[in-house]
């Protein structure tokens, strides 16, 4: 039998794409879906912070389209930086127009220079190499003030290859077209998006899980036995299994491993991630904004960044209301409470507009998002390869945006599931579902 820790995407789709192989799914919640979630709250949908399905590979949109018909709509993005009190179209880097001229002139040089002198870029850590690609000009006014906000890490102490593929990087002609206020649409790996006509991004997940036969929620994880391989719950039951296929946060799945090496213990400390905490509130009145979302890299305010939900999809409100989710990070030990938060995310949106004095607030969500950014350091780059190999030595197999400790979307929760679907599969000498 195969185990499955976690029935979010990433375990939904490993077990869909098993196809046969006899497998069970374990998850601690009621729900199935793990962040990939919605929730639904006098007539507002909030999901658990934005999720909007980015595809770019043919395999998933036509799962997508094979499991729900019609039900997914593209979405072409709207999306903005808020800094110097004005909004500029997004990727920053691309479209300066608007700016102090002083301000716009700096980025462009830099960049010039950059691009057309130094060609060999030697920079490792993420700092360095954000300098080298684009200079200190656009460095310092978006790149590395939103990042440390985001990651709340030192730059320097962080690996720039989660970065390269996730950071548009225009040719120095789309930048000097940008600065001219020729605005540069369809960059980077979100320039679009697929998100439900009617409901919240728990249809995804819920569908998925009517495809798989054994799904056992409210089962919480003690420990795992991989020389006996055996599954021990909190209720006391005992399950066996072959193969173990786990999407907990890594940190969480060392730390329930009996007779785990020292040398494992010590990494299990060692991974680095921040946390999200995520307040949804539903307004009266109509949005003054066309914009899905808007990143925020300036310190003044707390959030790095906010969506709007009721412009991704109006069914997501009532009519004559709008809504938003605000997401403030924080490292895990430095979280602040929920008042807090609040109280600081309301006065954020008063100050740059998007929420005025006298609205009236008709709903609040908060949602604490404990596992949220890896934060892909130099630790987790010498650290990760020996860990999973370790791991998958043992038959246990740790995959998707936790379990393998990395920064991905929910494509890739999907193909990590049917990839390592294909794995034990091809052991067994049988073939994938939907292959």
């Amino acid at each position: 039998m195969i185990a499955i820790i976690g029935a979010g995407l990433t375990g939904l789709s490993t077990a869909f794409h098993l196809k046969d192989l006899p497998c069970t799914v374990f998850d601690k919640e009621s729900t199935v879906g793990g962040l990939c979630r919605s929730v639904d709250q006098n007539g507002f949908t909030f999901d658990y912070t934005g999720h909007l399905l980015h595809i770019r590979d043919p395999y998933v949109l036509d799962l997508i389209q094979r499991l729900l018909p019609d039900t997914f709509t593209r979405i072409v993005r709207r999306a903005a930086v808020f800094t110097r009190n004005r909004y500029l179209p997004y990727p920053f880097q691309a479209n300066l127009n608007g700016l102090p001229k002083k301000i716009v002139l700096k980025c462009v040089g830099d960049l010039a220079v950059k691009k057309i002198i130094n060609r060999r870029a030697a920079a490792l850590n993420f700092r360095d190499w954000v300098l080298e690609t684009f200079g200190a000009g656009i460095s310092q006014e978006f790149l590395i003030p939103y990042n440390q906000k985001l990651y709340r890490t030192p730059l320097e102490r962080m690996t720039r290859t989660w970065a390269l593929w996730s950071i548009p990087r225009p040719s120095l002609a789309a930048v000097i077209r940008g600065a001219l206020g020729i605005t540069n649409i369809g960059m980077g790996y979100n320039a679009s998006f697929y998100y439900p006509r009617k409901g919240g991004i728990a249809i995804l997940p819920q569908t998925l899980a009517g495809q798989v036969q054994h799904i056992r929620l409210n089962r919480d994880l003690v420990s795992i036995d991989p020389a006996k391989k055996e599954l021990a719950f909190s209720d006391g039951a005992v399950h066996p299994y072959q193969d173990l296929v786990s999407t907990l946060p890594l940190p969480r799945l060392l730390q329930k491993i009996t007779g785990l090496p020292d040398r494992f213990k010590n990494a299990a400390q060692k991974l680095q991630y921040v946390s999200v905490q995520n307040l949804n509130i539903g307004i009266r009145g109509n949005s003054t904004t066309d914009l899905h979302w808007t990143y925020f890299p300036e310190a003044g305010y707390p959030f790095y960044r906010v969506g709007c939900y009721s412009n991704i999809s109006p069914a997501l409100a009532p009519p004559g209301t709008r809504s938003y989710y605000v997401e403030i990070s924080s490292l895990p030990d430095q979280k602040k409470s929920e008042a807090e938060i609040t109280a600081q995310a309301l006065n954020g949106l008063q100050a740059c507009g998007l929420l005025k004095a006298d609205d009236e607030i008709l709903e609040k969500k908060y949602l604490d998002i404990e596992f949220a950014y890896v934060v892909h350091d130099s630790s987790r780059e010498i650290m990760l390869p020996e860990i999973l190999a370790y791991l998958e030595q043992q038959q246990i197999f740790s995959i998707g945006r936790y379990g393998g400790w990395t920064y991905s979307a929910m494509e890739n929760a999907i193909l990590d599931g049917k990839q390592t679907a294909e794995k034990l599969i091809t052991r067994r000498g049988g073939k994938a579902h939907g292959a």
